[in-house]
């Protein structure tokens, strides 16, 4: 019987220390971005093809970053914008905001799945 009962207290106690390590990958995890979404599109309509693009890169605090190139004729220029509670201090086109959008959704449906599990 006191085999059994420290057996019972040996298992409490890497029980306690699993959960502490637990909540520390879990605030670890938060910090990466979870959601990535792209768009391809073609801000001027004398050019064709779909050469433009923006990518987003979100965590679940709304922390990430928004990257865009613009193409035309005769330059491509690229962007790289910050993004903090799911804004950026620094102006967005259409096309940003959406992939922002979506990649924030993408990582509330990955916090869901997890949650789920």
């Amino acid at each position: 019987m006191n085999e059994l009962v420290n057996h019972v207290e040996h298992l409490k106690v890497k029980g306690k220390s699993h959960d502490e390590e637990l909540e520390v990958l879990s605030g670890r995890i938060s910090k990466h971005g979870h959601g990535v979404k792209i768009m391809r599109f073609n801000p001027f309509k004398d050019v064709g093809g779909n050469q433009s693009f923006a990518v987003s890169i979100i965590n679940e605090n709304g922390v990430g970053v928004v990257l865009s190139s613009l193409y035309s004729r005769e330059r491509m220029s690229v962007f790289a914008k910050p993004i903090i509670d799911g804004i950026s201090d620094i102006e967005l086109t259409d096309e940003e905001k959406l992939v922002i959008e979506e990649a924030q959704k993408e990582t509330r449906s990955h916090i869901k799945n997890i949650e789920q599990e």
